[in-house]
């Protein structure tokens, strides 16, 4: 069955899961090309040939050395100013016989891959053709949508907001990078083009009210998959229940999700890490080998507020109405889908299926922030989060005040909270003490400069006075003039003294912080693995002090592949706690974080990253952002209705992406039997592994 689901999955045919779905090709009539762009010249390596057809398409032909090289497009006269519409998009056939990789990059003055501009990425196979779709962000002032829209993210006007600024009315090139597992390029009928129209008056229809269907779904819009109808939805709920494949899992698993005929080490009940045979692993409560690959926010708790909002649904339930699909200001769509399918036991029936989906996905692990319900009834490994409030004393940034008693006390008190369902619960993979905590920020200067109180101002004091017996000798340091001690709060811009001694205390700070979450751990929670803090990013000093304490450093990494958690010199396990890729072709008009231009592209960009991560000798898991997409109308977030992306494994009626299922199924069929491989090419592997069946793990 092995062979042959991931052939079907990835390549030809649909597999069993997928039978009688409507098949997704193309982004919807919406995206089409609606402007051609044809002034441009173009920047080729001098290897490659390039040349406009009779049709104004081009045409990109010769040797990629090293099969890798950049193609610019660039405006020939001025920047091309695109702020007219809401995509840039850049359709390319495949015509060589290599599986070609481009991400591209929308670019405006001085554009970094995270600054001043807007990425895409495709995989595209031989003979394929596929569409690179750049849905750029833009500034607020752009925004002409009704205010009822305006405190979320993503509006169907076409606006869209996003931390990484761009102006798209200054786009002064579009960079291709390509790699290809041939080193002849053939790329033709290249078509570069601007799709829907933005602005209010161009969008009214998608604008009208109500905006969502009794369903959660945006109501102007129709694509495949979409549910049309109550008796439409309990067909795909009785279809899903009677289908074979959801009955069984890979074969390759054992029923934890581990290797079950790998190598068989030291069994010890729980999970734990090991390093063998020059790579981290996992080891599973039977000691096999076990990769973790799995997503966050696994459950059903998808809210978006309804207060002075009303006018945007079509239908609200009242007080009982399907559950509790009503909540205090906010509605829960997904809670009523449910409650349509199962009847008034809902949660119950959908958990069960969410343990079935979960392994015939070959997905092993339910991630941080998902339904604590899923763990009191454990069919799937788990890894659960205590976020620690700041409390009275903070460094700011959400980062608490390490040296406080009150600190202490709320890790232990969060601990034994988490201890009362998972203590002594093999199925519980390990623990996460907070989430992208903001150690790049100034917190050095904010406890210099906190109340006399503050236990870290006084524990930076200590070591500062320690250091330097007189203000003076600080002073000929620091380059600063301070009168006394107590004067000290206003920080030099350029010192040489002050910056080794701010590295110093970046590290004591850390150290301690680490320190009392990894004893906290130790003495509730002796038996399970402390997973770190989810870092976004740090400095090397914070990173380094992380590494002494946790048993497996986490990170949250939105990149095209997965990129190292830490510096060479640290050999530590790491799991890439989040990641996503988002499209615009479902309904749901966010874009995420990553973002790529329909379902099948959104699923390879996902396999080639889990893969990618299996390859690496120190990455031990996987955690994909998010089990369902956040609502069209916006999810709470920081109490209000904002993130709306299209980020999910389900949507909001709870049915499966088949796309994202079948490749993620594809996925955990071979995970195991390449992820002890020396030396692999991963664009070749996945042209091997889209394109033909896969062999059976070796047995080790």
């Amino acid at each position: 069955m092995r062979s042959s689901l991931l052939g079907l999955a990835l390549f030809g045919s649909l597999p069993t899961l997928l039978q009688g779905q409507e098949p997704v090709t193309q982004i919807g009539d919406l995206l089409k090309p609606h402007a051609i762009l044809d002034d441009f010249s173009v920047t080729a390596p001098p290897t490659i040939e390039w040349s406009f057809s009779d049709e104004g398409k081009l045409e990109l032909a010769g040797e990629l050395k090293d099969k890798a090289g950049t193609i610019i497009l660039q405006p020939k006269e001025g920047p091309w100013d695109i702020s007219r519409y809401s995509y840039f998009r850049v359709d390319i056939t495949n015509g060589g016989d290599g599986l070609v990789w481009i991400r591209g990059r929308l670019d405006n003055e001085d554009a970094k891959d995270w600054a001043n501009s807007s990425s895409s990425q495709a995989y595209i196979l031989p003979g394929e053709r596929a569409t690179l779709a750049f849905p750029f962000p833009r500034p607020d002032e752009e925004d002409d949508s009704p205010e009822i829209f305006h405190t979320v993210d993503n509006r169907p006007n076409g606006f869209r907001r996003h931390w990484m600024k761009f102006k798209p009315d200054e786009v002064i090139a579009c960079r291709l990078l390509i790699r290809s597992t041939s080193d002849q390029l053939n790329l033709k009928d290249i078509q570069v083009s601007l799709a829907q129209p933005y602005g209010a008056e161009a969008n009214a229809r998608l604008l009208e009210l109500p905006y969502l269907d009794k369903f959660g779904q945006v109501r102007q819009l129709d694509w495949p998959n979409k549910v049309h109808s109550g008796e439409e939805l309990a067909a795909r709920t009785k279809k899903e229940a009677q289908n074979p494949a959801m009955q069984t899992g890979p074969e390759s698993f054992n029923r934890y999700g581990g290797w079950k005929e790998g190598p068989q080490l030291k069994a010890t009940g729980f999970f734990r890490v090991e390093k063998y045979k020059g790579r981290w692993w996992f080891v599973d409560p039977e000691g096999r080998l076990f990769f973790s690959h799995g997503a966050n926010s696994v459950g059903f708790d998808q809210r978006t507020p309804h207060k002075d909002r009303e006018a945007l649904f079509e239908w609200m339930p009242s007080e009982g109405d399907l559950g509790e699909a009503i909540l205090p200001g906010s509605i829960q769509f997904m809670i009523a889908n449910l409650n349509r399918t199962f009847g008034p036991d809902s949660k119950a029936k959908a958990y069960d299926r969410v343990h079935s989906r979960m392994r015939q996905w070959g997905m092993n692990t339910v991630g941080a922030w998902s339904d604590q319900d899923l763990y009191e009834n454990p069919k799937t490994p788990y890894t659960p989060i205590l976020h620690v409030r700041a409390g009275k004393h903070s460094l700011g940034y959400g980062l608490a005040d390490p040296f406080s008693s009150e600190f202490e006390k709320n890790v232990e008190e969060g601990l034994l909270r988490l201890a009362s369902v998972s203590a002594s619960d093999p199925w519980c993979l390990g623990i996460y003490i907070d989430n992208e905590l903001r150690w790049y920020e100034p917190f050095v200067h904010n406890a210099l400069a906190g109340s006399p109180d503050m236990p870290t101002r006084k524990a930076v004091f200590a070591f500062l006075q320690d250091k330097y017996s007189t203000i003076e000798q600080l002073n000929a340091s620091w380059g600063t003039t301070y009168d006394s001690w107590e004067t000290l709060n206003v920080f030099p811009e350029e010192s040489a003294g002050f910056e080794e001694d701010l590295k110093f205390l970046r590290r004591l700070i850390a150290n301690r912080y680490y320190k009392v979450c990894h004893d906290m751990m130790r003495k509730i929670f002796p038996n399970h693995l402390y997973l770190g803090s989810r870092m976004h990013k740090a400095p090397p000093e914070v990173y380094e002090e992380s590494t002494r304490y946790a048993d497996v450093m986490s990170g949250n990494r939105y990149m095209p592949l997965p990129v190292t958690l830490l510096p060479k010199e640290f050999d530590k396990p790491c799991i890439v706690s989040e990641f996503h890729f988002c499209a615009p072709d479902r309904g749901v008009p966010g874009i995420g974080l990553t973002y790529v231009g329909d379902q099948l592209q959104r699923s390879r960009a996902y396999a080639a990253y889990v893969l990618d991560a299996v390859l690496q000798p120190n990455i031990v898991g996987t955690h994909w952002f998010a089990y369902f997409d956040q609502s069209a109308a916006g999810k709470i977030s920081r109490g209000k209705p904002a993130v709306n992306g299209n980020i999910g494994f389900v949507d909001v009626t709870d049915t499966p992406y088949p796309e994202m299922a079948a490749y993620s199924r594809g996925l955990a069929d071979v995970m195991y039997s390449q992820a002890d491989r020396e030396s692999v090419d991963l664009l070749s592997l996945l042209q091997a592994t889209w394109s033909t069946p896969a062999p059976p793990p070796s047995k080790r």
